[in-house]
């Protein structure tokens, strides 16, 4: 975009946000913490931003606004879903000009940006939230011809909030107590049942799995003389699926919110970011992580949490099989 004066001395430009802006953007956003007074809130880091605007899957992107050489300011979008409209929107999630180059026409270049981004794309929306005391946005807004949506009230949900009400239907489903039927018109079922322990943890450690197919069952067990619980969990579902000698459908069943959150949700996120967790620390037990991707991909797998020590007879089959691979691993350390 060419650059564009305004009140003397200042020349701005307006320039999409690339690679390599991570720690100006990051700079910014903490400014803007601070502004809306809540800089406790705010963990942005140069890496994060990197990652989620400049990853080989953006979620978030941006335009940059520069005096001289210096980033003075930001606007920071997504993009959302009309479904009245049926077409995506823009969504304004952060716009920031540094307090001293404010008054400037900064700010107004930075939403002409946007709403420039919008025609081109045929976006049908371009929507911001704005704190209620900040009177001297809501004024500039207006001029813009924006309208306060009266009559609608943003909820938000983070951390803590979000896990408990993810996990709050699987803890209140009703477990089956009797063997599961195993048949469905369009494919083999295998109904799983997996559990693993240590003695103490770490220490001594055992893994089984039970697997139901049709009128069959099959057994499987073993142990590790040095291991955690986590990791023996993860071997019990790695070996049932590894014994499947074709493609199935699977119902898998553990007692281990480690192994079901971590197939079913966190992993995506370990792949993206090459196996490192939030605290950019290679995540733990990564080889097992990667073995049981790999032996799911063969098959059609649902995950399901079953309570442990509840009752569930295969479930309990599976503690009794670990407790026995871990006695003979102890009795073999005593000899």
């Amino acid at each position: 975009m060419a650059a564009r004066q305004s009140k003397p001395p200042f020349e701005f430009r307006i320039d999409p946000a690339r690679p390599g802006d991570e720690e100006e953007l990051s700079r910014l956003i903490h400014a803007l913490a601070e502004y809306e007074r809540a800089p406790q809130d705010c963990v942005a880091t140069p890496s994060k931003v990197r990652t989620q605007l400049f990853g080989e899957k953006p979620v978030a992107y941006g335009f940059l606004a520069r005096v001289g050489g210096r980033v003075v300011g930001m606007a920071i979008y997504y993009l959302s879903f009309s479904t009245w409209l049926s077409k995506p929107g823009l969504y304004l999630e952060d716009l920031f000009v540094l307090p001293e180059y404010r008054k400037h026409g900064i700010g107004g270049a930075l939403l002409e940006t946007l709403a420039k981004v919008c025609v081109e794309k045929d976006y049908g929306r371009m929507e911001w939230a704005c704190l209620e005391w900040n009177e001297l946005a809501k004024t500039q807004y207006r001029k813009v011809g924006a309208k306060p949506m009266e009559e609608w009230r943003t909820w938000r949900m983070t951390g803590d909030a979000i896990r408990a009400l993810a996990e709050r239907g699987d803890a209140k489903r009703p477990q089956p107590k009797e063997k599961p039927k195993a048949v469905a018109a369009d494919g083999d079922v295998v109904v799983v049942y997996t559990d693993g322990g240590c003695r103490p943890n770490p220490g001594i450690g055992g893994w089984a799995a039970v697997l139901l197919h049709g009128d069959r069952t099959k057994e499987l067990s073993g142990g590790e003389k040095e291991s955690t619980n986590n990791r023996m969990e993860l071997l019990a579902a790695i070996n049932a699926l590894e014994a499947l000698k074709k493609p199935c459908r699977v119902e898998m069943h553990t007692d281990s919110q480690y192994v079901k959150n971590g197939i079913s949700k966190w992993i995506h996120g370990w792949k993206k970011k090459n196996w490192m967790a939030k605290n950019n620390q290679p995540v733990k037990n990564d080889d097992l992580w990667k073995r049981l991707d790999k032996a799911a991909e063969r098959h059609d797998v649902r995950w399901s949490w079953v309570r442990g020590h509840a009752g569930e007879k295969y479930n309990e089959r599976c503690d009794e099989l670990c407790a026995l691979e871990i006695e003979k691993l102890d009795e073999k350390g005593a000899r």
